[in-house]
């Protein structure tokens, strides 16, 4: 029973691998300058920086 548990183990592995690598990028690579102003990495602005 162990080995029929291994190999869908592994075989759910290779295909998360698999897809991962075979999937399209994002297009360009992300840097720190994207998010100027920012204290999330989604973007949003800083509430101690808003204007009041």
């Amino acid at each position: 029973m162990r080995a029929v548990y291994a190999i869908v183990f592994a075989a759910a592995f290779a295909a998360l691998v698999g897809q991962h690598l075979t999937s399209p990028s994002s297009g360009r690579p992300v840097s720190p300058e994207d998010f100027a102003g920012a204290c999330a990495p989604c973007g949003a602005p800083c509430p101690s920086v808003q204007k009041k």
